[in-house]
Formats: structure tokens, sequence, C-alpha cells
């Protein structure tokens, strides 16, 4: 097994491949993807519905037909598949798993692309026993699109994000229609004209809805939900938990990297870079959960800020300001701005706990960075174009977020 290679990408997602894309392109050429599947490309790979490919080809298509055309692009670039990394060390160094026994390699550059995953039952504290039928949308994906498997007949959605009504769709495709959709809220989180696939599909909506308890010994047998003041109950053999993304973190809490202490997202500047100067994160690990298309976008610049580093032969200098934000916001992307860097405009990719609206402000003490009227919706990307890096005084120490 090699042992050493300029860099190495850990998840070989939209924003992995990307990244191994970019830097080809620009003459890196000892690269290495490692995936802990059996196959590349990420949840993509097992999405059926066509709303992948228009930023990056122009035309909408299923993720799997995206995955096949994004892996064309990276055909030369290796990818070790069933290899899990165990622990991420200081200067690149990493311990993988694989048949091969347990090995460390090291990278110049090591670029932590693991994406996100959905909130399962036990955070999100709905009681009741474990029966059997209690999946996310992935599973349910993998399920059916993977192992032409039907694993359940009348199932009860939670959630009303995008990936929620995938989820309808997904169920469709296996001949099944879910009993309901509930959603906590007075509006769904996903773009209100989505409320039409659940109509159309017959799939009755219920919005101020809590789900409260899952009935069932062994197998899921109803659930208890609390709307208006009263608990009722709705018999299904199934509960699909849908959104609520994280970010894939283990890795990054148990490792010497800086992160964000309350969610384990690492601190990255507007290139990517993390507090070791040898690994770079990028993708949904960072910003839960944006579109396939907008993630191998991303990867592609990343990748080319990692191919300048690697070709600058430079010893990196980092000196980071953190991004701090208020009460509105759950968290930004990058997490600091790196002013040993060239002062090239970023952009600022950001999440709100909840529906506001208003102006957005980002300032370094009274000196305006960027400003802009924003509606927010939670689970919703909003995107700060060209905040004015140039504008960051020297003695800077902190940048600030607000939206008032």
């Amino acid at each position: 097994m090699k042992l050493n290679y300029d860099a190495i990408i850990i998840g070989s997602g939209p924003s992995g491949i990307a990244a191994a894309t970019a830097l080809k392109q620009q003459g890196i050429n000892d690269i290495v993807i490692l995936e802990r599947e059996s196959q590349p490309g990420g949840v993509p790979r097992h999405c059926q519905h066509p709303t992948f490919g228009l930023l990056a080809f122009k035309q909408p298509m299923k993720g799997s037909t995206f995955v096949q055309k994004i892996l064309a692009l990276s055909a030369d670039v290796p990818v070790m598949t069933n290899t899990t990394v165990v622990e991420i060390r200081p200067e690149g160094k990493l311990l993988i798993s694989s048949d091969k026994g347990i090995t460390e390699i090291q990278g110049k550059r090591v670029l932590i692309a693991t994406g996100a995953r959905e909130t399962p039952r036990h955070p999100r504290l709905v009681s009741g026993l474990r029966p059997q039928g209690v999946l996310t949308t992935g599973a349910l994906q993998q399920f059916v699109y993977l192992n032409r498997q039907k694993p359940c007949r009348n199932p009860v959605i939670i959630g009303s994000e995008i990936v929620s009504f995938s989820a309808i769709w997904t169920l469709r495709n296996a001949g099944v229609k879910a009993k309901a959709m509930i959603e906590s809220q007075a509006r769904i989180t996903a773009n209100r004209p989505l409320s039409l696939v659940s109509k159309l599909m017959g799939v009755p909506l219920h919005l101020n809805t809590k789900l409260v308890e899952i009935g069932g010994l062994e197998r899921v047998e109803y659930v208890l939900v609390e709307r208006n003041g009263q608990t009722e109950r709705i018999d299904c053999d199934a509960v699909i938990f849908t959104g609520e993304f994280t970010g894939e973190y283990s890795l990054i809490r148990k490792s010497h990297l800086d992160f964000i202490a309350h969610s384990g997202c690492p601190v990255v500047d507007a290139d990517g870079r993390c507090s070791d100067a040898a690994y770079y994160a990028l993708g949904n690990m960072l910003h839960p959960a944006d579109m396939g298309d907008q993630c191998y976008q991303e990867g592609k610049v990343i990748g080319l800020a990692v191919a300048r580093d690697l070709n600058d032969n430079a010893e990196s200098v980092l000196n980071r300001i953190p991004i701090q934000h208020d009460k509105h916001i759950l968290f930004t992307a990058p997490t600091c701005v790196n002013t040993s860097a060239a002062a090239d405009p970023f952009n600022l990719n950001i999440r709100v706990k909840h529906a506001v609206s208003g102006q957005v402000t980002v300032k370094v003490g009274n000196t305006v960075l960027y400003q802009g009227n924003h509606r927010c919706l939670p689970g919703r990307r909003i995107m700060l174009k060209n905040v004015k890096a140039e504008l960051i005084p020297l003695n800077a120490t902190e940048i600030s977020v607000s939206i008032v």
C-alpha cells in the first residue's frame, strides 16, 4: 500500500469528487480518495429524484446519474472503498482501517469531506420503545434503491424539508403511500409550493403538530401526535425521520483540530483551511445540508485553493479572526477569516434558527464588510456574497454577523 500522497480526500461525495477533479486539472496527480462504503458517490448515488445537475451540467438529472457524470470527470483519481479513517493526526497523518488492516498514511494536504447525516430519533427526544420500522430518509433510500426492498406499507413522515418530500417520492417509487407528514411549525420548512407534492400524492400534511410517542413492541404500530392541545393516534408501521441535518463530526471531535464546542464543526477560513494547515474541510460537514450541485461547485473552489497551496510550496501563515453571530443565527461557514492570506472578497454561508427577516450585517467594530436585506427561513441556505475582507483592520480581533 502506498503510504504518502500530495493530497488525501476523506469522502467521495460531490464535494470530495469535485476537489479531486480540480486538483488533477491543476497538475496535482498524487491523490487518493478514501471512502468507507463499498461504492463512491455519497448520498446522491441512491437519490432518484431529478434535482441534481442544474448547476454542474445545466440540466436536471437523478442523483445516481449525477454521480456517474462527476465520477467520469475524476476517473484517473483512485478511490479506496471500504476504508475507514480511524484517527486524524497532526501534519496530515491518518490512521486508516481497511481489508489490509490498520495503516498510517500521510498527505501533504488532507481534505475532509465527510458530509452530513439526518438527525435520528433519539436526539429528537421522542419517547416510546424501540420497535423496528424507525428510519431516516437515507436508510429508506438505501432499502428502496440499493437493496430493492419495501421496508414499510403505511409510514408516517416527520419533517417538511426538501428531503422530506424526497421521502414521499421514494415511497411512491416503492409502491407505498405515506399515511401522513408531520410538521411541528406553522408552515413547511421547504418552499411552500412543495406542499403541492404531498397534496398531489394524497399524503395529508399536518402543521402545528408534534410527534410525542412511537408505539409498538416488535414493530411500529402507531404514533401519538399533539395538535391544538389534543393528543391523536395515527396507526402506521414505520416512522421516517427526515432532515435536521448535522455534519459528520466524529473524526473532528476526537482530533487535534480546533472545532466549535457545541457542534463539533471544524473551525475553517474562507479557503476551507483548518487550524492545522495540512488540513482542509469542505462540503456539507460545514453547512448541512446544501444541495449536491452546490457542494460540487464548492469542492472545485476548495480544490483550487489546495492546489495553489501545494504549488506555492511555502509554509502557511495563519492569522485567524473568529466570526461570531447573534442569537438568530445557527451557524456560519466559514467560521473565521485568515487575514494573512490575500484580502479577496469571500462568501459567507449562514443558517438561522427560526424565521426572521431584516438587514444582515457583517462588520468589524464599526466597519461594515457586508450589508443586505434577507428573508431568512430555517433549513435554507442564505449566502452573503462578496464580504469585503480588504476592509478588515490589521488589529481586528472579531467579526460579527447580526440580523436586525
